[in-house]
């Protein structure tokens, strides 16, 4: 129950993705025989089927060995843009950790002008502060579509009706919107980035959708290499199941999600539900209790559930979580938080049996924290 991490793979991508090393087994970049050209026509086959799948207009698509790479090369090619300007670079507080370590590193090597927008109580963005900064001047707006810990969906309408009046470019971080939610106004932005992890499709499989400068484009074959067609096949082939399926499956997810947050508000005394009330991902709870800290109930769990305290990359990593800190959570609901996320191959049984486990886990015969 750990699926805002990562989903397991659906069988038919698996399938899939080795009928596709079967069938292009030459290097996408080798023009000079059949194999090659086959690789390279099935890649194109993918990024045609993915742009078509998601509603996006867009001309590009790079494959990428992730999201993380996908999230680095936008950065780089806004850097690339820029030329020997500084670029203006404009990203909400809650981004995921791979987009803010490269900002900041960048910022630290001189490369960018960063500018950290704040959000509100419940991970959504601050829209009047993105207004401000746009005004300012800015080069890149990075948002994301839903936060990855807490599941809040961004307004992009309000968002980009700001951007396209302000001249900036937009990246989107649609990790977690890609198949789940409505993606109108998510492929509407200059760049969006999609992870097959998250679409129940191939772990080390994203893609950059947009333009990118020449320059960048070869960046990205210079530190990525050629491309891996079997896994661009398998992720448009996952994000087309998830579009085709996502209706019936997020609507069950939402339910068996309302019924396991019901049940553990019942159970748990004092537990509270973080992010937005309304607009969460269906299959998307995160709470903390005020009874032990968040490692502790994950601990607690072990081999019997799978939780998670926030991002899995950043699992391990001392100190609260960035987005919890930027919410302005009090000190135990900080510690005492546990994401929980609910997949298409989870079952009512699953949740209802896991329900009792993560109450007792959650809970505690007596305080262990002061302020709680």
């Amino acid at each position: 129950m750990d699926n805002m991490a990562a989903t397991p793979i659906d069988p038919r991508v698996v399938e899939r993705h080795g009928l596709a090393m079967l069938s292009a087994p030459g290097n996408a970049n080798s023009s000079e025989h059949a194999a090659g050209v086959q690789a390279k026509r099935e890649l194109d086959e993918a990024a045609e089927a993915l742009l078509h799948t998601l509603g996006s207009d867009a001309a590009d698509v790079t494959f990428t060995p992730g999201a993380s790479p996908a999230l680095w090369l936008a950065i780089e090619d806004t850097i690339a843009r820029a030329g020997k300007r500084l670029p203006r670079i404009a990203a909400t507080a809650v981004e995921h950790p791979a987009l803010l370590s490269s900002l900041h590193r960048a910022e630290r090597d001189g490369r960018v002008h960063l500018t950290v927008l704040p959000v509100d109580g419940v991970g959504a963005p601050q829209v009047e502060a993105i207004e401000r900064a746009l005004n300012n001047g800015v080069d890149l707006l990075c948002t994301m579509a839903v936060n990855n810990e807490v599941g809040t969906v961004t307004d992009l309408e309000a968002i980009g009706e700001l951007v396209s009046r302000s001249g900036a470019r937009h990246l989107i971080d649609a990790s977690q919107a890609a198949g789940r939610i409505n993606m109108k106004h998510v492929v509407a932005a200059d760049l969006v980035v999609v992870s097959g992890a998250k679409l129940y499709g191939p772990r080390r499989a994203g893609a950059l959708i947009g333009t990118l400068a020449t320059s960048s484009a070869a960046l990205a074959h210079d530190v990525f290499g050629s491309p891996d067609v079997p896994s661009a096949a398998a992720l448009a082939f996952a994000a087309q199941l998830r579009v085709e399926e996502s209706g019936d499956d997020e609507a069950r997810l939402l339910l068996m999600r309302d019924a396991l947050q019901a049940h553990l508000l019942d159970a748990v005394k004092g537990l509270r539900i973080n992010g937005s009330p309304s607009q969460r991902l269906a299959g998307s709870l995160h709470v903390s209790t005020p009874h032990v800290p968040g490692d502790v109930a994950v601990s607690r769990l072990w081999g019997r559930v799978a939780v998670s305290t926030g991002a899995a990359c950043q699992s391990g990593v001392p100190g609260p979580s960035h987005v919890l800190m930027a919410m302005g959570l009090s000190d135990w609901a900080r510690e005492g938080a546990v994401r929980i996320g609910l997949g298409k191959m989870n079952t009512e049984q699953e949740v209802e049996e896991a329900g009792a486990l993560i109450a007792a886990a959650l809970s505690s015969a007596e305080s262990v924290r002061r302020y709680a």
